[in-house]
């Protein structure tokens, strides 16, 4: 599969790390931007565990923009692949590929012919394929996560509490204190239900408060 060239949608492999939903060449959503990068690689492949590092690195950089790395392996020992993975800390997704799909869907039509290969995909298309450790891949990734689509939810704005103490002093201790922790106020030295609805007539009255979903 050469630059430029759509990836076939591809689901039947098992998800060893990560996004267990996750797909190869599925739908993209009106308005954004996906990117994936697929890299072939194998445990006794050394050049392929140097590249690990890197890779889950570069996952990190990511982790904001619609930027998921996978790692796709065709071996067939899955409790190998399972402790391998651990053992070496990959933060990224890693896939099982049982039936050689991946292999015969996209790295042989490639011109592939040896491991590590990585193919960087947006939006369906491969805008690179070589090595991973190649600048030209860091290049073209880092150009397409530019483009990625956001992944960082908007806060949520939380009420302006609008209840007079005697108000709050008819909701139960445990809804009190919910309402303090919702917006990341220390209830240090509240013991008392009287106390809870002290400090948020205090603090919650007339401040707008968010939180992170």
């Amino acid at each position: 599969m050469s630059v430029g060239s759509e990836v076939p949608f591809i689901n039947d492999f098992l998800v060893i790390n990560g996004d267990p939903s996750i797909t190869i060449g599925g739908p993209v959503p009106q308005g954004r931007t996906k990117v994936v990068v697929l890299e072939f690689w194998a445990t006794w492949c050394g050049p392929c565990l140097q590249s690990i590092p890197h890779l889950s690195e570069l996952q990190r950089k990511y982790k904001d923009v619609d930027v998921t790395i996978v790692g796709s392996t065709n071996e067939q020992d899955e409790q190998k692949i399972r402790e391998f993975v651990k053992n070496q800390s990959m933060e990224y997704t890693v896939v099982l590929d049982k039936n050689q799909s991946l292999h015969s869907q996209v790295f042989k039509p490639s011109g592939a012919t040896g491991i590590p290969f990585a193919a960087v995909i947006v939006n369906n298309k491969i805008v690179f394929s070589g090595h991973p450790m190649d600048p030209k891949f860091g290049q073209t990734l880092e150009e397409a996560a530019a483009k990625a689509s956001s992944t960082r939810k908007e806060p949520v704005a939380l009420p302006v509490i609008t209840q007079s103490y005697e108000e709050l002093m008819q909701m139960r201790p445990k809804e009190l204190r919910q309402i303090l922790e919702d917006r990341g106020i220390r209830t240090v030295g509240c013991s008392e239900k009287g106390d809870f609805a002290k400090l948020i007539t205090e603090t919650c009255a007339t401040t707008q408060y968010y939180k992170q979903e």
